[in-house]
């Protein structure tokens, strides 16, 4: 009986894609000359499933989340490791924290894998880096 339960167990946690998701490994090096402009920098994505048609990419500020800094999607076609160039984000807006010579805000891009079907999330990664004038590349 406990075998029937844990195999039923088994095949319901399978039937779930989400459950199984693949985890995406995102980076990227912030510059001076990101600060509030529209050109996203070059984005580093590994761990891409062979099966993924595009990178969906957003950015949320950890510091004042009600601002929308957009993003974009970009497409691959089989690629497991993809750098978006910078500047590739359509509808994306740059840091601009007030207290940048200081503390600076924290930010965090997310990517995920989507499928050919243009809905199915193979896979999500995300990374925080805080954007701030000690951090930042010249």
């Amino acid at each position: 009986m406990k075998a029937r339960i844990f195999l039923s167990l088994l095949l319901l946690v399978a039937s779930f894609p989400v459950l199984a998701q693949a985890t995406l490994a995102v980076d990227w090096d912030w510059k001076r000359s990101h600060e509030c402009e529209p050109v996203s920098p070059a984005i580093k994505v590994t761990g891409i499933p062979a099966d993924a048609r595009s990178l969906v990419v957003s950015m949320i500020d950890h510091d004042m989340r009600s601002y929308d800094h957009g993003g974009g999607s970009v497409a691959v076609s089989g690629e497991l490791s993809f750098t978006l160039p910078e500047g590739a984000l359509q509808s994306y807006k740059g840091p601009c924290p007030p207290n940048f010579r200081s503390f600076g805000h924290d930010y965090e891009f997310i990517v995920r894998a989507i499928a050919a079907d243009g809905k199915t999330e193979l896979a999500r990664g995300s990374k925080v880096k805080t954007f701030a004038a000690s951090t930042v590349k010249e």
